[in-house]
């Protein structure tokens, strides 16, 4: 941080050993600086204090896309407490150049970078994510496939019940936190419905044309 300017400094010094009034303003403060404050906030990501990393990436995600090569660059990093704040602020930040980072980290081999993934890709809404979140429903963790009920469920995409409703009947789990895989993808299946009412009515009208026929 040898070329930062003292006010920059300054806020940094304050990110980290101020009262959590002040670590509150040193980040607002750091983010309305933008592209100048994006390398010093890089390396508190590295911190060991998770609120100081939780502050640094929230600032970076309001700085927005000058942040985004650095993030890019972290989300492969050796580190994996550095690759989820990195992957938290690209979902924050909804910039279409990070799926392919997002997609890849969907298959690292720490389930809690995957979840963070999923949880990214949900929240940027793009519809090219759905064959890598239908993927994800079949993740050995528990957590990262519910992650993915919930990210497919944003997408809105109907193309998805008829996997989450298999999902659903097969898989007795429970996350980390003691939270359902199976009732995740049933309502992920009812906010698809619920966005797309035409394409349930049509499934209804099949099935109970279905059942018209067999009583024939």
């Amino acid at each position: 941080m040898e070329n930062t300017p003292e006010s920059i400094r300054r806020l940094i010094e304050e990110l980290q050993r101020g009262d959590e009034f002040a670590r509150a303003q040193a980040s607002f403060a750091l983010g309305m600086l933008g592209e100048p404050a994006v390398a010093p906030l890089v390396e508190l990501l590295y911190h060991d204090d998770r609120d100081v990393r939780m502050r640094a990436a929230w600032a970076l995600g309001v700085i927005g896309q000058p942040a985004l090569p650095a993030l890019l660059a972290l989300a492969e990093s050796d580190d994996s407490s550095v690759r989820i704040e990195a992957i938290r602020v690209l979902g924050a930040i909804g910039e279409g150049r990070s799926l392919n980072q997002l997609f890849h980290a969907l298959t690292d081999p720490d389930p809690r970078v995957a979840q963070r993934a999923a949880i990214a890709l949900g929240r940027i809404g793009d519809t090219r994510a759905f064959h890598p979140l239908l993927t994800a429903i079949h993740h050995p963790a528990p957590d990262v496939r519910f992650a993915a009920c919930n990210a497919l469920a944003h997408l809105h995409a109907v193309e998805a019940i008829q996997p989450l409703r298999e999902l659903a009947a097969e898989d007795t789990s429970l996350t980390s936190w003691g939270a359902s895989v199976a009732e995740a993808a049933l309502r992920a299946i009812q906010e698809i419905e619920a966005a797309n009412p035409q394409s349930a009515a049509d499934q209804f009208a099949r099935v109970r044309e279905l059942l018209r026929c067999t009583e024939e």
